[in-house]
């Protein structure tokens, strides 16, 4: 850390040697989604890549990976089936990959918004509808599990070498659809 005068303090008691700079993973949400993509492009150190719900796009469309990335969407609007970039994003990848599709789930279903604005929606004036298009009609607590199980089990599996959870569809999780 530098400090005011421009000097160099040491890391914090602890913190050296704490990390293992071989095994990284990125994650993003949205736009997060894409440039964790493209952040695995520029950078070779970053061993995993995960998207939420997230697209491709720059240099990184046409190039592809060969790490492992897991693309996470939701039926319709903005996901593999209507995005010509993430799907030819999809396409080049040449490590690792698999697509979720959860079902129910929209956009903001993959945060905190999922569980927010349920509560918020009648102070913010949203109808049911504005709602069902923000959060979807997904559970708020399935949402959540999903956040909780999937994103783990992507980086357990490829930074620490153990899971199963994404080896195929899982009865604990109906709404979820698998495609490699």
């Amino acid at each position: 850390m530098r400090t005011r005068t421009g000097r160099f303090t040491p890391p914090p008691t602890g913190l050296r040697g704490a990390l293992d700079l071989r095994r990284v993973g990125m994650l993003g949400h949205s736009l997060g989604g894409a440039t964790t993509a493209a952040a695995m492009l520029a950078d070779g150190r970053i061993t995993a890549g995960a998207s939420l719900d997230g697209g491709a796009a720059g240099p990184v469309v046409d190039a592809g990976l060969d790490r492992p990335f897991l693309v996470v969407d939701t039926p319709g609007k903005g996901g593999m089936e209507n995005n010509p970039a993430l799907r030819a994003f999809w396409s080049r990848l040449r490590g690792w990959r698999l697509h979720l599709t959860v079902r129910g789930a929209e956009h903001q279903s993959f945060g905190d918004d999922v569980l927010i604005l349920p509560l918020i929606a009648p102070l913010l004036g949203m109808s049911a509808a504005d709602l069902e298009h923000e959060v979807g009609t997904i559970p708020g607590d399935r949402a959540q599990a999903f956040q909780r199980a999937y994103p783990r089990a992507f980086f357990d599996l490829h930074l620490r070498g153990r899971g199963r959870l994404l080896d195929g569809p899982s009865p604990a999780f109906p709404e979820v659809d698998h495609a490699r």
